[in-house]
């Protein structure tokens, strides 16, 4: 019942555009992850499954580190330094500290089968999980203390918003671990969801991804920080998400057969995926990630060739359940003033090429007048948001 489900809702809200996906980094390599703005030189790291492709930022020219385990995950820590996670269940499994001008990895603890890395600047601690170790934290990246409270729980990803912090536990016993108070105590889910990877979005709500192909597989959201998990689309294969910097939520897929696989968007207000798939040369997906020093909004998707990256999706984004059409937004380029009509009364977001919110506000008409004599310079997007749904106009200040 579910399969047929499924096959009908998707195949209802499905439609697919045609994209342009740009290779980024070296080809042919298994992308785990990717580490955007390391050390002073704004490096970048790949996380691949034989070490690190490393760019110093200066120049185009990639290098590869090999030392043969897979890396899935690499944060920065100070201006010549990186910490990862790399193991496959051997004795060499742990943290390291990867530095960036002398290429050597030295390891900092010993960790099997070790599964995330992050730093959480609401209580400025390092967190790692472990798949059979349970969960491990720092203060300084250098001496690693056991989480009590995780003892013989395997934990598979964390993500965080304020003083929220989730984790999901997934080896022979699947649940979800969440705590409010930056980690001081932690609660389990009152569902026991096998959520495999995790996503706050900006406005504190959490999706996560029952992966695989079974009866319950799909995406699941929570809105009350990881303590209880509802259904918001079955589907089979999902196998990540992520956000872009406009809180547009990706869903990446592995393993699956066409057209469901590879790179959607999806809309929670009309329940649609919009899939990115037209000249993406790897449809199977490990990981989204945004480039924060970009002065252009796009999305990355490691892959198991390669990481490629793409920025004309916006003109898509959510046309099925409120075309462009719909809206008018002139003149533009514009000087001091830009006019607004729609359907309804729309609640207007002015976001700078960062995802940076600028102006937020509701109109009080169909045809509205909005000042932006005080914005600089320079490109814009406008997100009009009606009970009929979104969408997104771009927009020239003059």
């Amino acid at each position: 019942m579910k399969t047929l489900f499924t096959i009908l809702l998707v195949s209802l809200c499905m439609t697919s555009f045609s994209f342009n996906w740009t290779l980024y980094g070296p080809t042919g390599i298994h992308a785990n992850n990717i580490l955007f703005g390391a050390g002073n030189n704004n490096y970048t790291v790949i996380c691949t499954d034989n070490g690190v492709c490393v760019n110093n930022g200066v120049a185009s020219a990639w290098y590869t580190i090999t030392n043969g385990l897979p890396v899935w995950e690499a944060i920065p820590y100070d201006t010549n330094n990186i910490l990862l996670v790399m193991g496959n269940g051997s004795y060499s499994d742990g943290i390291y500290k990867f530095n960036l001008t002398t290429n050597t990895f030295n390891v900092i603890e010993w960790l099997y089968i070790p599964t995330f890395i992050k730093y959480c600047t609401n209580n400025n601690k390092y967190y790692v999980g472990s798949r059979y170790n349970g969960m491990l934290c720092s203060a300084d990246g250098m001496t690693w203390d056991t989480v009590s409270y995780f003892q013989s729980k395997g934990c598979s990803d964390m993500d965080f918003y304020g003083q929220h912090i989730v984790v999901t536990q997934e080896n022979n016993i699947y649940a979800t671990y969440y705590s409010n108070n930056g980690g001081s105590t932690w609660s389990q889910s009152s569902s026991n969801i096998p959520i495999h990877a995790l996503a706050f979005d900006q406005n504190g709500i959490l999706f996560g991804v029952f992966a695989g192909n079974s009866n319950s597989s799909g995406l699941y959201i929570s809105n009350d920080f990881g303590c209880s998990w509802n259904i918001e689309q079955f589907i089979d294969n999902m196998n990540t998400v992520g956000f872009d910097v406009m809180n547009n939520l990706f869903t990446g897929f592995h393993g699956a057969l066409a057209p469901y696989g590879g790179v959607a968007i999806y809309d929670t207000l009309g329940n649609n995926f919009t899939f990115l798939n037209t000249n993406l040369p790897n449809k199977n997906i490990n990981k989204f990630k945004t480039n924060p020093i970009l002065s252009s909004i796009k999305i990355f998707a490691c892959t198991d060739s390669g990481v490629y990256f793409c920025g004309d999706y916006l003109s898509s984004v959510n046309q099925n359940n409120f075309p462009e059409n719909n809206v008018s937004i002139y003149p533009n380029p514009a000087k001091e003033k830009i006019v607004i009509e729609s359907l309804d009364k729309p609640t207007i977001e002015i976001i700078n090429i960062q995802g940076q919110i600028i102006k937020k506000t509701t109109l009080t008409s169909k045809k509205s007048t909005v000042n932006i004599a005080k914005l600089s310079c320079g490109v814009y997007f406008i997100r009009v948001k009606t009970n009929k749904g979104t969408t997104i106009k771009k927009f020239v200040k003059q």
